[in-house]
């Protein structure tokens, strides 16, 4: 799994580009991902559009939309210095401070 890493640094508090992927017709199925360190708010749009939005500061993009070209784009205060990680596989949900899956109120197996 490749993945690169980049700092970027907000200069407005508006939503600023992070990265843009275009996907091959024939390789339409191919996911990527962006995780930010501090976690910040994402979105991925294409043709203005927004597809996908998260506020965990990790956002998966890519597939059959993409061959009309993703943006995601990161908004942070001014200032601010954020990790940009950006992986050729998907995230999957990560556990909560409980160890289960978001959304989920069951115990953690010991």
């Amino acid at each position: 799994m490749a993945t690169q890493y980049r700092a970027h640094v907000f200069d407005s508090d508006d939503w600023e580009a992070v990265d843009s992927y275009w996907s091959s017709p024939l390789s339409y199925w191919v996911k990527k991902s962006v995780r930010t360190d501090p976690p910040v708010p994402l979105r991925v749009t294409t043709l203005g559009q927004v597809v996908d939005e998260s506020d965990e500061g990790f956002i998966n993009y890519g597939g059959l939309s993409a061959v009309f070209v993703h943006t995601v784009w990161a908004k942070g205060t001014p200032g601010q210095r954020i990790r940009v990680a950006i992986s050729d596989e998907p995230i999957e949900a990560l556990p909560d401070d409980d160890g289960q899956p978001p959304g989920t109120d069951a115990p953690a197996e010991p």
